[in-house]
C-alpha cells in the first residue's frame, strides 16, 4: 500500500461491528466522508443518517446560535477529525490536528487497510473484548 492509492475523496458504504465469536452486527447508517489528499493531509465528518434540523437565531455553520441541549442533540454520534496521515505496511495512521472529540487531539488513530479497486475497507483494531469497527468506503469520482 503506498500513500497515493488512498488520495481521493471517499464516501461510506457501511459499516460493521465484528465481534470477538465472528459475528457481524450492522452499525447504524452514516452520512460519511473521508479525503486524503497527495501532500499528506486527511480528514473525515461521520454522523448519523437522519438527523433533525436544530432550531438556530441566525444562520450560521456552527452550532452557537442554538441551546445547548440542541447543540448535543446535534453533536451526538458525530465523529469529526483532521490531521495528517502516513501508510506503515497495511495500515494508515491519521495524526489529529483536531477534533470534535478533544481528548483525541494528538492522537494518532490507526487502522488496517484493504483496497480493492475504488472499495476501501478500514478496519480498527480489537478493543479490549476482541471486538472491531470495519468500515467501507467508496472512491468518489464524479457528483
Amino acid at each position: 500500500m503506498q500513500k497515493q492509492d488512498l488520495v481521493g475523496v471517499w464516501r461510506e458504504q457501511g459499516r460493521d461491528i465484528i465481534r470477538a465469536d465472528g459475528t457481524s452486527v450492522a452499525d447504524v447508517p452514516r452520512a460519511s466522508q473521508i479525503m486524503y489528499t497527495g501532500d499528506g493531509f486527511m480528514s473525515v465528518v461521520s454522523a448519523p443518517k437522519g438527523k433533525s434540523s436544530v432550531p438556530e437565531t441566525v444562520a450560521r455553520m456552527d452550532l452557537d446560535a442554538t441551546t445547548p441541549e440542541a447543540r448535543a442533540e446535534a453533536a451526538a454520534g458525530v465523529t469529526a477529525y483532521a490531521g495528517t496521515f502516513e501508510v506503515v505496511g497495511d495500515d494508515v495512521h491519521h495524526r489529529l490536528f483536531t477534533a470534535l472529540n478533544p481528548n483525541r487531539v494528538g492522537n494518532v488513530q490507526v487502522g488496517h487497510v484493504t483496497l480493492e479497486e475504488d472499495v476501501l475497507t478500514l478496519t480498527a483494531p480489537k478493543d479490549a473484548n476482541g471486538n472491531y469497527f470495519r468500515i467501507q468506503w467508496r472512491r468518489v469520482r464524479e457528483e
